[in-house]
């Protein structure tokens, strides 16, 4: 009895929703024990399963696919209160099987609701088979006509779509006759030559299209096309203006369902912007090429001028009592100098580097720089600078850093043009750590030197963080008639001068430039200014893997009173040292040498001697190796050819 009363008051429950019977979707719905209190007409017919069958008996148990994880964990979130879920046909199949006549069961898009007044989860099923089926008929119909378009290329049977499709391609599209008269052109040929269709209909296309076209060309030409024979070339072709331009034309016969060459088709790209960067491209591996012939060259020569001057040092001691002799040493010594000097500048000129170095006072500089940049500021932008006390020297090439600040400038007074209370602010104070924790993540090199902060910020227009990748590539600008190599020269410039540059910015917030220069200490000045020889004899290990430097080297190092050993290479030298890594007072090594290098040399030998002072004497430039040395400690890096005295100074101040 009590049984029955329990059925008879679920049914009254389901009986609430009467005008559910006559929706289109299917409705069920079930308490929070998983019962089911309500099962409409729609889900009697899917299933196949009267209401009386399925009231008050368990969804998940009577229909176990609802049991599995990708349902009732979804399910169970609703039975809380959580919010609705929905289950995709495409995603989910079939929730609650419902079969057709055919076997296969009905697709259902399903939505599962918490109502928090009956305290039931309502289920909405919608049948989309029949939507999916026309979506796979549709599907298999385009798919067909793809490949019948694709198919036809017979110009009589091509349809309004297809010409549209062709009028949108990016390459001109050209259609002849047998015999090349013109019947067809594209948008994108009008675009590129400014011939419209019907004034150029009935020409012959390479008598009117390809620029000084000879009676040879022309003839070999016609003789391929009445050849039936493809043709691919790049020529020049002229506009009706008369000005020209390069493409790259291919001509294919179009045979009908007989086989036989009823037409011509001709599809010509303007390659102009590609020939020119495949030209720059060429150029840059010239350069490449040239700096690399010039590093070598510059290398051996540096060691020839090594050499020398070890020698001319040496006789000028010799010489000392003969005046004139030694004068003559004197303008001997200086000359090569200056050859050193030619040999430096060759390199940064083909690197486009140091033109003209020196050192100056970074403060000076930049307080100067400021009053010439005003000149460029409008007067409705503010134009502020700051400084931080302290002498801050630096040694580069004074034109270049002005001329890349300026670019600098210049970006910002563009970016400011429709800002009101517009601000571009320069400041320069010493790189602090501290402040900075994120750039020393991303330059872990600024932990280690000297630095001087340049920063330019400005409150303009800023850029989206896509861009900000792309500003220092060559020829990249969002001017009308930039020419996008600002950025690019001030990148180089930095680099070229071992410096750093960063840059902030967002959309509609302005953008900040940080450049980092490494600054030279004023002790190190003194140090390389210091030319009084060593008072104490020191050991040293000497090695080099050319005897034109080598002998030289030490023969003069034996004359300021050093007791030298000879190594011709990294390996020779690691084998001397660790028979007696307690003699040695400091190693001087070349850089590039067979077997082992001189840095990898010198790693070795100081797992013995962690201490153990280093030179190293390279032929190369400097920049192309000092991010190698420059983490090192107790470490000094010269170039060749090194003045001897400067060498014994050197010496003396490492040795302690």
């Amino acid at each position: 009895m009590n049984n029955l009363g329990h059925r008879q008051s679920d049914l009254v429950k389901a009986d609430q929703f009467p005008l559910l019977d006559h929706i289109g979707s299917g409705i069920l719905a079930i308490n929070r024990d998983g019962t089911i209190v309500l099962w409409n007409n729609n889900m009697e017919q899917w299933t196949k399963r009267p209401r009386q069958q399925v009231l008050n008996k368990n969804l998940f148990e009577l229909f176990p696919n609802t049991a599995a994880d990708v349902f009732k964990l979804r399910i169970d979130q609703v039975l809380k209160g959580g919010a609705p879920v929905i289950f995709s046909a495409q995603l989910h199949h079939h929730l609650i099987a419902c079969p057709l006549a055919h076997g296969e069961f009905r697709a259902q898009l399903v939505t599962v609701s918490w109502l928090q007044e009956q305290r039931i989860a309502l289920f909405t099923i919608q049948d989309q088979t029949e939507q999916l089926r026309l979506i796979e008929q549709y599907k298999t119909s385009a798919q067909l006509l793809k490949s019948e378009l694709d198919q036809r290329l017979d110009l009589e049977k091509k349809n309004m779509q297809l010409a549209a499709a062709i009028d949108q391609a990016g390459e001109a599209v050209i259609i002849t006759d047998v015999h090349g008269q013109i019947e067809y052109t594209n948008q994108t040929f009008t675009d590129q030559t400014g011939w419209d269709t019907d004034e150029i209909r009935g020409r012959v296309f390479y008598e009117t299209l390809f620029e000084g076209s000879t009676d040879g060309f022309s003839q070999q030409l016609k003789l391929s096309l009445e050849a039936e024979e493809a043709w691919v070339d790049r020529h020049d072709i002229v506009r009706k203006n008369g000005t020209g331009f390069i493409a790259s034309v291919s001509i294919a016969p179009i045979r009908n369902v007989e086989g036989d060459v009823t037409h011509h088709i001709i599809i010509q790209e303007d390659i102009s912007q590609q020939v020119s960067l495949e030209e720059k491209m060429r150029n840059t591996q010239k350069q490449e090429a040239l700096i690399t012939l010039i590093g070598g060259i510059a290398h051996d020569f540096n060691n020839l001028l090594a050499g020398l001057v070890g020698q001319i040092y040496l006789a000028s001691r010799e010489v000392a009592h003969l005046p004139k002799t030694a004068e003559r040493m004197k303008k001997v010594q200086a000359t090569t100098q200056e050859a050193s000097e030619i040999v430096a500048q060759l390199l940064t000129f083909a690197r486009q580097g140091e033109h003209h170095a020196k050192e100056f006072s970074l403060k000076p500089f930049i307080n100067e720089f400021v009053k010439l940049a005003q000149h460029s500021v409008p007067e409705n932008i503010r134009f502020t600078s700051s400084f931080e006390p302290g002498a801050v020297n630096f040694r580069g090439d004074a034109g270049q850093l002005q001329q890349s600040l300026l670019n600098i400038i210049h970006n910002a007074v563009e970016a400011c043009k429709e800002i009101d209370a517009a601000h571009i602010e320069i400041k320069l104070t010493p790189f602090n750590s501290s402040e900075h924790n994120d750039l020393l993540k991303k330059y872990p090199v600024l932990r280690h030197g000297n630095f001087a902060h340049v920063l330019i910020r400005d409150n303009g227009k800023g850029m989206p963080e896509s861009m900000l990748d792309r500003i220092f590539d060559p020829f990249f600008t969002t001017k009308q008639l930039g020419s996008g190599l600002g950025l690019a020269m001030v990148m180089g410039c930095i680099r070229n001068h071992h410096g750093i540059i960063d840059v902030e910015s967002r959309l509609g917030r302005g953008s900040c430039f940080h450049l980092f220069l490494p600054v030279l200490m004023p002790e190190k000045t003194a140090a390389i200014a210091h030319d009084q020889q060593s008072n104490r004899s020191a050991n040293i290990l000497l090695v080099d893997d050319d005897n034109r430097v080598l002998e030289p080297t030490k023969e003069l190092l034996e004359c300021m009173g050093h007791h030298v050993t000879l190594a011709t290479d990294g390996r020779a030298a690691c084998e001397i040292f660790e028979g007696k890594y307690d003699h040695w007072d400091i190693l001087i090594t070349d850089i590039v040498m067979p077997h082992m290098d001189g840095v990898a040399a010198s790693k070795q030998m100081r797992k013995l001697r962690p201490d153990l002072p280093v030179i190293y004497a390279t032929g190369y430039d400097q920049s192309l190796v000092t991010e190698e040395t420059r983490n090192l400690d107790n470490t000094i890096l010269i170039s060749k050819p090194f003045n001897p005295d400067d060498l014994d100074g050197l010496i003396g101040r490492m040795v302690k």
